[in-house]
């Protein structure tokens, strides 16, 4: 959920966050922020104050983006559902569909926005994050350029950051999200946070540097030590350079307060190559329930997670094969593929898999490195 988390986040995380191209600050100095204990205190109560008001979808959203609360995201998602009169209505459920992987539905829902009155310019942020969610980013790059041009801010660097990396394009990438930082004018941890996430992730994968990449994420928890999706990347990159030990430490603190499947399960390799076979496998385990639950909920939102994950500690290589299959048919990424082809290998479909890499994109086999580290 990565991608669509990134640019929707960022649209979140703008407003009141940003200064002009003319007064930004220097991007090297690490500005001043709120305790993210503090941040995350007032996020709840901002939730807690407006109830089940319009406009709570996005604080629960941003709660789940950052603690993993699968419980604020089931929330956020009825509220929307249920609301779908006003062109404002639309834009909400579209931006919660998005947020769980259903991006036709959400796509509906914006052209139905715009028949009720909504410009085109007010639904590109969100437009473009749906297209480069699911490949198409080559197709929005030149609106976001215009857009760019036409309003420097965190959200339009941002948005178009994501776009070029999502494409490879990566010096262009980072020095946007450097220009998105120094742009920002605000004491909430978060959008430095999410930032910084963002381009760790883009240089862990994208880019094939995990040095520049762990660099990122550390920063990003400077600001937020209590990011679930920034920590388990870190972890990761820890456990591919030998430091197993960080590694279980950083991770278990994020499964004792999620309860997220990917950390359990992690968690559980861990734990099985330290020689705890019963403690590894009832974590691996869990994050099983945990995966199926989510899949019941939001079975496109996480089929791409649940298909690694049965593709390695899971060990059901046919389960990982439908869910590849499935999260392909909802969207053609690099990465897609890439996951498509590592299951298809798996189950003895060389033909399928031979298939696949014929049409694939310039990032697949960068892509499946990163998926053999399970």
């Amino acid at each position: 959920m990565k991608i669509i988390q990134l640019c929707s986040l960022s649209i979140l995380l703008c407003s009141g966050a940003c200064v002009s191209a003319s007064d930004m600050p220097d991007s090297s100095a690490q500005p001043d922020a709120t305790a993210s204990i503090i941040a995350i205190a007032n996020l709840d109560q901002q939730i807690a104050e407006l109830g089940d008001s319009p406009g709570v979808e996005d604080l629960l959203i941003l709660r789940e983006g950052f603690l993993a609360d699968y419980d604020a995201l089931d929330r956020a998602s009825t509220l929307a559902e249920r609301r779908f009169v006003t062109a404002q209505d639309l834009l909400k459920r579209a931006q919660t569909r998005a947020a769980v992987h259903r991006f036709a539905e959400a796509l509906s829902d914006l052209q139905v926005a715009q028949e009720h009155g909504v410009s085109p310019g007010q639904m590109l942020a969100m437009r473009a994050s749906i297209l480069i969610a699911t490949g198409h980013a080559s197709e929005v790059v030149a609106q976001l350029k215009k857009d760019l041009i036409r309003s420097p801010s965190f959200a339009s660097r941002s948005a178009l950051a994501t776009a070029y990396a999502s494409m490879g394009r990566v010096d262009e990438a980072d020095r946007l999200y450097a220009a998105a930082l120094a742009g920002l004018n605000t004491t909430l941890p978060f959008p430095y946070a999410w930032i910084y996430f963002g381009r760790g992730l883009m240089w862990a994968e994208q880019g094939q540097n995990p040095a520049r990449a762990e660099a990122m994420y550390k920063r990003a928890l400077a600001y937020v030590p209590e990011f679930a999706a920034a920590n388990i990347s870190l972890a990761k990159l820890e456990m591919a350079r030998g430091d197993y030990s960080a590694a279980r430490k950083r991770i278990s603190r994020v499964a004792q307060s999620t309860n997220q499947p990917e950390a359990l399960a992690l968690l559980g390799v861990l734990d099985v190559r330290n020689g705890d076979l019963r403690g590894g496998n009832g974590e691996i385990s869990h994050a099983q329930q945990r995966y199926e639950s989510l899949l019941i909920r939001y079975p496109l939102g996480f089929a791409d997670h649940a298909a690694e994950f049965y593709l390695g500690p899971g060990n059901d290589p046919e389960r990982a094969w439908l869910l590849a299959e499935q999260n392909l048919a909802n969207r053609q990424t690099d990465r897609s593929v890439a996951l498509a082809v590592k299951a298809a290998e798996a189950t003895g479909r060389y033909q399928e898999a031979c298939e696949l890499l014929l049409n694939h994109g310039p990032l697949v086999q960068a892509y499946l490195k990163i998926l053999a580290n399970w």
